[in-house]
């Protein structure tokens, strides 16, 4: 018969044992990382991961020090092909969250951005209000902002900066077409949409005179009767643009949802192989 002190020496020496074989039981593996045991650090806004498909939101400065906020969504292989996608009026850059995603699927670099004075792109660095404006000087900023989304875009790691198109909506196509007229690095472009002459400062067909023979994508609908006229006008000044025009279907990225009719496929099949024939696969014109 053992004595309480013996009991207690015995449960001691036991307890004892257990503690140091529950210590011993992580040796020889290895302990989760932290980040100050050098896991890397996720990349900056500004600094694009081209082997994450996920969607980046980034910050761009303009010339006049807006700040542009966009999403980055980046291809997985070198000299890849890229868009810079243009909104409309009073929209945002989400109205291409679909387009970019399946876009991106099909190889291409993809980068949309928030005009001037909508979604988040509403402040300067400083802080100071953006509001939305349609005089000469806002115009002005306007194609700055895409001067600056298109460096961005071509200086990040996967892109192939002579394979670069954009796609603009209602006004977002006719900065577009402007910018592109004046800048010949720009491969292609399509346009939704489009006036010939929004706010009464933005002419398109000056701007598809002196884009020249480049690739060009018109699209719009009849029941928007404006921008369907601007499309056919568009057409006839360069005779090697490809135009679409869909029975129905509203204005801007409406034309996304517009089913197959007419001959014409969904918007999206019809970008794809625009962008695909031209970017990826070298073509200089469009087959109608």
């Amino acid at each position: 018969m053992f004595a309480v002190g013996d009991m207690n020496i015995r449960s001691l020496t036991i307890l004892t044992a257990l503690i140091v074989s529950t210590a011993c039981s992580g040796c020889g593996t290895s302990a989760p990382k932290t980040r100050d045991q050098g896991v890397t650090p996720e990349p900056s806004a500004s600094v694009a991961n081209p082997s994450s498909s996920d969607a980046q939101t980034v910050k761009i400065e303009s010339p006049d020090k807006a700040l542009l906020i966009g999403t980055f969504l980046a291809a997985d292989e070198p000299n890849s092909p890229a868009l810079l996608l243009l909104h409309q009026w009073q929209s945002d850059r989400h109205s291409y969250d679909e387009f970019a995603k399946r876009m991106q699927a099909k190889g291409f670099n993809v980068l949309s951005i928030d005009g001037r004075g909508f979604g988040e792109s509403t402040k300067t660095d400083d802080g100071k209000a953006i509001t939305p404006e349609r005089t000469d000087a806002a115009v002005k900023a306007m194609l700055g902002d895409v001067d600056a989304a298109f460096s961005f875009l071509a200086k990040q790691k996967n892109v192939d900066p002579a394979k670069i198109g954009i796609v603009g909506a209602s006004y977002g196509s006719s900065l577009a077409l402007i910018y592109a007229a004046d800048h010949p690095k720009v491969a292609a472009v399509a346009l939704l949409s489009p006036g010939l002459n929004y706010f009464g400062n933005m002419p398109t067909e000056p701007a598809v005179k002196k884009y020249g023979d480049r690739p060009l994508f018109l699209v719009a609908a009849e029941d928007d009767k404006e921008s369907a006229d601007c499309v056919r006008q568009l057409a006839d000044v360069d005779k090697h643009a490809r135009m679409m025009v869909y029975p129905s279907g509203g204005h801007g990225t409406a034309l996304f949802d517009v089913p197959a009719s007419n001959g014409h496929p969904v918007l999206f099949t019809a970008l794809y192989d625009f962008f695909d024939q031209i970017l990826i696969g070298g073509s200089t014109t469009y087959n109608k």
